[in-house]
């Protein structure tokens, strides 16, 4: 449903998730990974490199004297493997080495794993994480529970209550009490989809077997209960919501929702947020015109939507007040070519059944729309927090200065400072390589 007036209450919506069913999990192949802990190094081997001037003779002298027993040359650099006899240790032999004049550097041959991959079946069909690099990015940070992430929406399937239900790909996902603004109880629970649909691009659970992955799993979720079933709300209902997450420990405000025209009430509500230590982020709306509020606010990050062609989707609203773009896709498209449309795909229920009081109807869903590109921006700014970024004009300064420029050279309306890039970002400022 888009924006609506009833008399002088503006009503704000929470745009609509356009759907489409994810093929069954019997047509992919998962490949099983181990999970086993893995040593630092090769037990018995060093890697040595001599001088350019160290003979043959003097080489092999100190291969004997240090306790290798056999070595390998490298074809290109000169190095040495160097095996160890029974019972020599890899840091007595590496010692031993050192202290040799010949000797430029020695080390223990250390041990590496291909980078951490989810065994989520459906995550082959989440362009939008490989876009992304979440792989590495995973391998930097990943979430953790410390982190709290406010999701102000319709709410999130996170409990069974009445006649909601839980949505059955959390995993081991952590929700924390939140707010539900319409009823004024702590059950916060979705009648619409978009919530959880936005939840779960943040914090569904991953590498848990099923379904699909979030790219900041095992961050705390709180759902916040400010928009109806018919996915639309008030700027008041929404500025309650706002300040319940700000009393409440949460670290990051998630906001996929937005109306035509600024609010003191809820500007005044983002402010003690950002007062308070939060990252504040909002999607810029999805008519292809000006920016929406709240992202216009100038202290919310205000995200765009791109596709996998990393293009502006159609629908993506633009100005000066955009701060940066993600994936936010284009179900009209296939340019990965997967048979698939070019949505963001998360779990949620079908709406159709939920207009019937009917809320345990799980499946994936392809969606599009800003309000599926910001909680990745969200995502990036709870994994920033975990790193030890904690003041949100930081965090935005380590989004915005790492971004991928899209567009015109430098920051433009279009993109902004573009499309987010979360391993530079995390890696920006030397916190954890």
């Amino acid at each position: 449903m888009r924006r609506l007036w009833f008399g002088l209450l503006l009503v704000v919506s929470a745009w609509p998730t356009s759907v489409g069913p994810i093929r069954a999990a019997g047509a992919t192949r998962v490949l099983r990974r181990s999970s086993a802990p893995l040593p630092a190094y090769r037990d018995g081997e060093v890697i040595v490199a001599f001088g350019k001037a160290s003979e043959q003779g003097t080489i092999e002298r100190a291969i004997r004297d240090a306790g290798g027993i056999a070595a390998r040359r490298a074809a290109i650099g000169g190095q040495y493997l160097v095996k160890l006899e029974p019972g020599v240790s890899v840091p007595d032999a590496v010692a031993q080495f050192r202290s040799m004049r010949e000797v430029e550097y020695a080390e223990p041959n250390g041990i590496a794993r291909a980078m951490f991959t989810p065994n989520d079946p459906g995550f082959p069909f989440q362009w939008s994480l490989s876009l992304l690099n979440a792989e590495r990015m995973w391998d930097i940070q990943k979430g953790d529970p410390s982190v709290v992430v406010a999701i102000v929406d319709t709410g999130i399937a996170y409990e069974d209550f009445g006649p909601f239900r839980k949505a059955p790909d959390w995993g081991d996902a952590t929700f924390v009490t939140g707010f539900n603004v319409i009823t004024g109880s702590s059950h916060a629970n979705d009648d619409n989809s978009h919530g959880t649909f936005v939840a779960s691009v943040i914090a569904e659970g991953t590498d848990n077997g099923l379904g699909v992955a979030g790219m900041a799993f095992h961050c705390a979720l709180m759902p916040i209960k400010v928009l109806g079933a018919d996915g639309t709300g008030s700027f008041f209902d929404i500025a309650q919501g706002v300040d319940f997450a700000t009393g409440h420990g949460v670290r990051v405000i998630n906001m996929s929702l937005g109306g035509t025209f600024a609010s003191v009430t809820l500007q005044q509500s983002i402010d003690r947020a950002v007062g308070a230590g939060i990252v504040v982020v909002a999607a810029s709306g999805n008519e292809n015109g000006s920016i929406d509020y709240p992202a216009a606010f100038s202290n919310v990050i205000a995200v765009g939507a791109t596709d996998f062609r990393r293009q502006r989707a159609p629908y993506s609203n633009f100005g000066p007040q955009l701060s940066l773009v993600a994936p936010g896709g284009d179900l009209s498209r296939d340019d990965n070519n997967d048979g698939e449309p070019d949505g963001i795909l998360q779990q949620t229920f079908d709406e159709q059944s939920a207009e019937q009081g009917i809320y345990g109807d799980f499946a994936y869903f392809f969606g599009d729309g800003t309000s599926f590109a910001a909680p990745h921006v969200s995502a990036l700014a709870a994994l920033l927090y975990q790193q030890g970024i904690h003041d949100p004009v930081a965090i935005r300064s380590a989004m915005e200065s790492t971004a991928d420029d899209l567009g015109t050279p430098g920051r433009d309306d279009q993109y902004g400072h573009g499309q987010i890039n979360p391993v530079k970002a995390l890696t920006g400022l030397g916190l954890n390589q």
